[in-house]
């Protein structure tokens, strides 16, 4: 197993951790989602998606693999986005309660950026080399 590892570049590693960023995102999101009753099955069934998409990515070396992450996190981050509309129209009109129970701006946002930040990693995993070149790789 820390055969696997050795020799992997930093896009590797970066991509492997936009992988557990999107799982702790997908945690959150059902936990949050479920108890205050706005879950969506979309958006959790494109994180979930898109954080098993980042397994095959440590076992293959296929050039377009990567990109399957980077377009599941983008579809889930686009589909939540337009599921809270409604929230951030009511906070900056400042007519709470017409569609939305429990939305909390806070854990919303952060949904939002660790999905963000997970798009960002697999889109360096996606234009990085899997492999180090450089002559530390062979010690």
């Amino acid at each position: 197993m820390i055969n696997l590892f050795k020799n992997k570049s930093i896009g590797f590693f970066v991509g492997l951790g936009g992988g557990v960023v999107g799982l702790i995102t997908t945690i959150i999101y059902l936990a949050y989602t479920l108890t205050v009753g706005l879950f969506a099955p979309e958006v959790f069934v494109l994180l979930l998606l898109a954080t098993l998409s980042t397994i095959p990515g440590i076992f293959l070396d296929w050039k377009f693999l990567p990109l399957i992450p980077v377009i599941l996190f983008s579809l889930a981050l686009g589909f939540h986005l337009c599921d809270r509309v409604t929230m951030f129209q009511e906070m900056i009109n400042k007519i709470y309660g017409m569609n939305e129970k429990g939305a909390i701006l806070g854990v919303v946002i952060l949904l939002l950026v660790l999905n963000l930040v997970s798009v960002a990693a697999s889109l360096v995993a996606a234009f990085t080399s899997r492999e180090r070149k450089d002559s530390m790789a062979t010690a």
